[in-house]
Formats: structure tokens, sequence, C-alpha cells
């Protein structure tokens, strides 16, 4: 049971299920007659596969540094070894590319390119500093063009990509000055490495606080009603700007991963607050 379920842990099961809604809003966002259907659900699993595949892959990549920064994952406890891990990596993937047979010829494209890319993210372009913190950003954002696609129609996801990538690309930094010490071992060259943990803290807020304008804009240009506005005002922006303050004040390494995981949470509000919306 420990082994089975380090391989389910290896995935971020919060992170995968953050995807598979992301991609599921998205799809009946585009096409509300999509809602509950089979050509929805194998989508949203696939897309949600492939992220889990990426977390594996990641962790593959990242063995001494997580043993420093992470040992308690389950590649560096010893749970699962390198070789499974790459094998499920490959089953992972080849099973997302299945599904995606059951959808949409465009959709299953841009899996492909999105499989690539997430590998040559995690075998040397998380290196690059911001590089890689951009293309986390706009990998998670490109989740509800995907989901878009699916549904048939893009042109209501254009937001919901821009919120997610905006707030990705800060929550990346923020995980970077959090793993600074293992990032260092490896020699790595990192925003924070390079620039400094309050350059990298400054840039993360200002970025948090662009997204915070940004989610104004569909309500007062009428693309999303009250209610989007209402939950985003008072549930989202309002933790977000005391999520600001607290980065700007030094935080901890501790106080950090907090901080990420609230990011995160507060994604889900968003992701609903969006859904809520445009219905």
């Amino acid at each position: 049971m420990k082994i089975f379920l380090a391989y389910i842990k290896i995935l971020r099961p919060v992170n995968f299920l953050i995807t598979f809604f992301s991609i599921y809003f998205a799809i009946i966002i585009a096409d509300k007659d999509l809602f509950l259907s089979f050509k929805s659900f194998i989508g949203s699993l696939a897309g949600a596969v492939i992220s889990g595949a990426g977390m594996v892959i990641n962790d593959y990549f990242d063995l001494e540094i997580d043993r420093v920064n992470r040992p308690e994952r389950p590649i560096p406890s010893g749970l699962i070894s390198l070789n499974a891990a790459l094998s499920y990596y490959f089953i992972l993937n080849i099973i997302s590319i299945v599904l995606l047979l059951f959808t949409d010829l465009c959709a299953l494209i841009i899996a492909m390119i999105s499989i690539v890319i997430i590998f040559f993210y995690s075998y040397s372009l998380k290196n690059k500093g911001i590089i890689g913190n951009f293309v986390v950003g706009f990998m998670t954002g490109i989740s509800f063009i995907f989901g878009g696609i699916i549904g048939g129609n893009v042109k209501p996801l254009i937001f919901p990509f821009l919120f997610a990538f905006m707030i990705n690309f800060s929550r990346e930094i923020l995980k970077d000055v959090e793993d600074l010490e293992g990032d260092k071992t490896k020699n790595l060259r990192t925003f924070p490495i390079v620039y400094g943990e309050k350059a990298s803290l400054r840039m993360s807020a200002i970025f948090i606080l662009l997204t915070i304008v940004l989610t104004f804009i569909p309500y007062f240009a009428g693309i999303y009603n009250i209610y989007y506005f209402l939950i985003i005002l008072f549930v989202v922006d309002l933790v977000l700007i005391l999520v600001v303050k607290k980065i700007l004040t030094n935080p901890s390494r501790r106080e950090l991963r907090k901080l990420s995981d609230l990011i995160k949470y507060e994604m889900i509000i968003g992701l609903i607050a969006i859904y809520i919306g445009v219905n």
C-alpha cells in the first residue's frame, strides 16, 4: 500500500485535480452542451495525466536537488526507483495520447507538443532562470486553451489563460526562492540565484499585483457577471493582497511554502469564480 500511495503522491494529487477541473470547466465554458459528456471527461483526464507525467519526469531529473529540498518525496525517499519512475512517465504519456484519440486532432497535437516541452523543461529549461518560470506559467495557462479547443471555442478562455499564466509565473519564482539551497548544490541559474532573493520576491509580488488588476477587466468589459466579480474581489484578490504583503516582509522558507500553497488554493477559487461568472 505504501508503494501504491507513492505512485499517487508523485503525481501531486492536488495539482492533478486542479488541471483536470481547469480543462473540464474550460470545455464546458466553450460549449455548455458538453457538460457531463464523455468527451469532456476524457479530454480533462488526458490533460491531467500529462500534468502528472510532468511531475514524474521533473522528480526524475531533480533527484539530487530533492534530496536537499524535498527528501520526503517518493524518489529521494527510495519508495520509487529512477527506472520505475521513467517507466511510469512513459506509461502515463501513452495513456494520455490514447485517451485523446477519442477527442480532437488539434487537442492531440497540442498535447504531444506539451509533452515535449514539459520534458525539456525538466531536463534543462528549468535551469535557465526566468525562462523556466515562463514555461511553467505558459503550460499551466495553456490547459484552458486546450479545453477551449476540445470545446470548439477558444475565445472565452483567453482571460483564464492569462490569469493562470501570470499567477503561476509568480508562484514559480516563489518556489525557486524556497528551493534556493538545494538549487545551489547543482549550480543552477534560477532567478533568485542570479539576481538575489529580494529581487525575486519583488518580482513575484509585482506579477501577483498585475494579476489582481487583470482580474477586474473581464467584469468591467461585460465578459463575466457580478458573481464572478464578488468572488474574485472578496475571496481571491483580498487574499492575494495579503500574500503580497507577506512576500515583501522577507518570509522564511517555511512561510514561502505556505504562501505557495495558498496561491494554489486561490487558483481553485478563481476557477470556480470564472465558471460561475459565465453562466
